[in-house]
């Protein structure tokens, strides 16, 4: 569809791509796409292309590592009482279910808690620590939260407690006249890639990557076999495909080789979760685990408790793990139209007013703050602005929320600047959760838009294409192919191709919904299929403005017509009553 808010290009990334195709065994074409993703030279591709788990860098290579897994090596042989503390998310429940099953294995007296997400916030808080003094823990170890825990970790070292944060969010810091002064909070190990002090190679890696390099660490220490260790990558897996971050690097083989491993998992929670979301015959992939496990998971610590999804994947039977996901499933349902109240009510309010905004920021009192991050997801799609949205506390004085931006502006450092006014705030450039007094509010929305928009930052979505192809070059060859691409993400994106000036000969519009719209496209040189998913409706009202009403009749009649258009597609396979032909999935249209 038309979108004032976004732009095409054709990336124009130059290399010699019949000698790497011949290099390598693969099409011209599939070492464009290489190219275009930023993969130069033999090495970087050999291991795009066919990396393993033994091209995964050694996890010493992170600040602290070494005197973080002595403690808990040390503790674990002295018998000490150790308490995971995780996140609500995602990432969260899969760090903390990798740890507490590594320190389990590894003989450990072990547990969890986690933070409410309603009455308490993100990270590690008072309650949490004086419950772990309390309970005679000895050791508390963060995962996917602490690096900015400056107060809480200096309250449980008063309180005697050893304290290790493993987290994956950037680091708070200070302007001074001789440049940022970061602020690491004064725990015994701090394990956090984004240490400036940091050397190790590969800063993208999530909450749960560093759980399962601190649960290699473990299990290289007790002499546990890799075959055991193998089996917590599928945790990994999940949380680094819904946490968003680049599925890059260390990323892509960790969510490659865990993918595998999930397809055959043996935890009756995920077992569970996979039987719902897949049909039968089906593999797991991304997509399946951004936009069904990822939300069920996430559906327990947004309406009720992430304890809940740890019950999941600790379950000791099938039936017990049924239970717990039926509820969970409830919850998302509930979680879904939370979603769609808070998005209609913050576009309804806005009008206009977004394109006059750098940053978009709303308050909202009555949404669900379960789902102001999401609703934020949503909104910034929309607009291509970052987004906040704010909604009321626990405490009467104070709102809290979440803010999701767009490619190439930090909202992490834009909020840094305003962190005088915030009770609490951290995460990264992409995304940030925040707190403050409703005084601040005011002030808060002048200052985070008073220094405009970034330089070098696009105020429009950039839709990069990697080759206008005919659709005489699209054949099933071509498209098991783009296979080697995958697992696809953030900054590993599918294959995008353009053609232009295509013919429709035919349409018709499907679905319960009626909003899937099918087309026979014309090129020239070849007819194809293609589907699009979306708001059909305003797809027919653009071609008729364009066209007219006896044009768009003829198109949907399969009568000759005079209907063209331009459009961005991924081209794959679709099986039907065993069947298989070629299908373009239309991302974008241009009339």
């Amino acid at each position: 569809m038309v979108n004032k808010m976004e732009k095409w290009f054709i990336a124009n990334k130059k290399a010699d791509f019949d000698a790497i195709g011949k290099h390598f065994g693969i099409s011209p074409i599939l070492a464009r796409i290489i190219t275009n993703r930023g993969i130069i030279g033999e090495k970087n591709i050999h291991e795009y292309l066919f990396g393993t788990i033994n091209n995964l860098y050694s996890p010493y290579l992170m600040k602290d590592m070494e005197k973080g897994i002595n403690i808990l090596v040390n503790g674990i042989n002295e018998n000490k009482k150790i308490r995971v503390v995780q996140d609500y998310d995602v990432d969260g429940c899969m760090s903390g279910y990798i740890l507490v099953t590594a320190l389990k294995r590894c003989g450990a007296d072990a547990d969890y808690d986690v933070p409410d997400r309603k009455s308490e916030g993100y990270g590690i808080n008072e309650r949490i620590i004086r419950n772990a003094k309390a309970d005679g823990v000895d050791i508390l170890l963060t995962c996917d939260n602490g690096i900015a825990a400056i107060n809480e970790v200096k309250l449980a070292k008063q309180l005697g407690l050893t304290v290790i944060v493993s987290d994956h969010h950037e680091v708070q810091y200070e302007h001074t006249e001789n440049g940022p002064n970061y602020i690491i909070p004064e725990a015994d190990a701090v394990i956090d890639i984004k240490r400036p002090d940091c050397d190790y190679p590969f800063k993208q890696l999530c909450g749960a990557g560093i759980a399962y390099k601190i649960a290699e660490c473990l299990y290289e220490k007790f002499g546990i076999a890799k075959g055991e260790l193998y089996k917590l990558m599928q945790f990994a897996a999940v949380a680094t495909v819904c946490d968003i971050v680049d599925l890059t690097g260390e990323n892509r083989i960790i969510t490659r080789e865990g993918m595998k491993i999930l397809d055959k998992t043996e935890n009756f929670g995920m077992r569970a979760l996979l039987d719902r979301c897949l049909k039968p015959g089906e593999k797991i992939s991304v997509g399946r685990i951004g936009f069904f496990i990822g939300p069920v998971i996430n559906a327990g610590g947004r309406m009720s408790t992430s304890i809940l999804a740890m019950h999941l994947f600790f379950s000791k039977s099938r039936d017990e793990a049924e239970n717990i996901l039926d509820e969970l499933i409830t919850y998302n349902n509930e979680r879904k139209k939370a979603t769609e109240d808070a998005v209609g009510k913050i576009v309804s309010e806005l009008g206009d007013d977004a394109e006059n905004s750098n940053v978009i920021i709303k308050y909202i009192p009555d949404c669900h703050e379960s789902v102001a991050g999401i609703a934020a997801g949503r909104v910034k799609d929309i607009y291509h602005r970052p987004v906040i949205v704010l909604t009321d506390s626990s405490d009467e004085n104070s709102i809290k929320g979440s803010a999701r931006s767009v490619e190439g502006f930090d909202i992490f450092e834009r909020i840094m600047t305003c962190r005088d006014l915030l009770s609490r705030f951290g995460g990264h450039p992409m995304a940030a959760g925040l707190t403050l007094e409703k005084k601040n509010f005011d002030e808060f929305v002048r200052r985070m838009n008073e220094p405009g928009w970034p330089e070098g930052a696009d105020k429009f979505k950039r839709i990069v294409i990697d080759a206008a192809v005919p659709f005489s070059k699209i054949n099933s060859n071509l498209v098991n192919e783009t296979a080697l691409i995958e697992p696809c993400g953030k900054a590993n994106t599918k294959p995008v191709f353009a053609a232009k000036n295509v013919s429709i000969r035919r349409a018709m519009i499907l679905g319960k919904n009626k909003n899937v719209l099918k087309l026979y496209l014309d090129d020239g040189t070849t007819e194809l299929e293609a589907i699009w998913f979306g708001d059909v409706d305003k797809v027919v009202e653009n071609i008729k403005a364009k066209y007219g009403d006896k044009q768009v009749s003829n198109m949907f009649a399969g009568k000759e017509n005079n209907v063209y258009t331009d459009i961005i597609y991924v081209p794959k396979i679709n099986k039907y009553n065993g069947f298989e032909r070629i299908q373009l999935d239309i991302t974008s249209f241009r009339w």
